[in-house]
């Protein structure tokens, strides 16, 4: 990301100004470091997608830019330094680039959206910036992870990925991850959930809500995966018959058409029968039972009680996928 103090865009601030009132010189800035990068990044802001960026922080420091701070309103250009939006920073936090989580390269809404491609495409990127700032590439070099959001002009407002009876459901937001978190714990004893062997912590991974009239009713986290693939790790219907948790999985399928991904699955217990009645109905196929695997599921995590729903001894995995065509 490169920032301009000053530069294009000028018919673009005017307009911002009497729209808005704030006659502030904001800063400005064309996301990537060649003009076909910076059209390519800028239209996945103005579209929606794009909600992050991340950038070294050797490179902020080579410029004399600070660290971005929440509140900080920026123009963002094109290639050719015409104005396309302006944005505010709402989070950001400095760590090592090997630091990046599923929910913020799902953020940053670029390639396949995952952690994987995430890092494949930025150790490349920076491999060109650390060249020219004389670093060695490493996944401990220092970069800052920076959440906006675009506010002007306003964008249109996506539709729900599904709806039915009152009930909506959405992406889970960014100001909401907290309340994620915690009802994560409140349901799962802990935001780690282990399936076949991995570990996820379910609170830095991208979420779906469901809720009417404004009350969230329910909660989904998925994981994307390379290959056009998504996970999902965690369902909760929070208030029982809304119809909440058939409803996040068909919004799950619907967001997998959208993004391209040629399936998704999920691993549950064998004790977990409403589960496995939901999934199915929904029309997802039983495609594996991984015997005992929840044995080493506890090695990871402990507190996975030994027995579950209606007193069944929790020993297996079941696997079910949706094939999405």
């Amino acid at each position: 990301m490169v920032r301009d103090q000053g530069g294009g865009g000028e018919s673009f601030r005017r307009a911002y100004a009497a729209a808005t009132g704030d006659e502030r010189r904001l800063p400005a800035f064309a996301f990537g470091d060649t003009p076909a990068l910076a059209d390519e990044l800028g239209r996945l802001v103005v579209e929606g997608p794009k909600r992050a960026t991340a950038v070294l922080l050797a490179d902020l420091e080579q410029d004399g830019d600070a660290v971005p701070a929440v509140g900080d309103r920026t123009l963002v250009l094109d290639g050719r330094g015409r104005g396309l939006c302006v944005i505010e920073t709402v989070d950001v936090r400095v760590g090592e680039l090997g630091s990046v989580d599923p929910a913020f390269a799902w953020d940053e809404g670029e390639g396949e959206r995952t952690r994987e491609d995430w890092l494949a495409v930025h150790r490349r990127f920076f491999a060109r910036r650390c060249a020219a700032l004389g670093l060695a590439l490493a996944d401990d070099l220092p970069t800052v992870f920076e959440r906006f959001a675009v506010v002007w002009p306003r964008t249109a407002r996506r539709p729900a990925l599904a709806v039915r009876d009152g009930l909506r459901v959405r992406m889970l937001r960014f100001d909401e991850r907290v309340w994620a978190a915690r009802t994560l714990e409140a349901r799962w004893g802990a935001t780690l959930v282990v399936a076949r062997g991995v570990r996820h912590d379910a609170a830095r991974l991208p979420g779906l809500v469901a809720s009417r009239t404004g009350q969230p009713l329910g909660l989904a986290t998925f994981r994307p995966w390379p290959g056009r693939a998504a996970e999902l790790v965690t369902l909760d219907a929070l208030v029982p018959g809304t119809g909440a948790g058939r409803l996040l999985v068909e919004a799950l399928e619907t967001l997998g058409r959208r993004e391209g991904w040629t399936r998704v699955w999920t691993v549950t217990t064998n004790d977990n029968t409403p589960a496995l009645r939901l999934y199915q109905r929904a029309g997802w196929d039983l495609v594996a039972l991984h015997r005992c695997a929840v044995a080493q599921a506890r090695r990871h995590k402990p507190s996975i009680p030994r027995r579950g729903l209606d007193d069944i001894t929790i020993r297996h995995e079941l696997e079910l996928e949706r094939l999405l065509g």
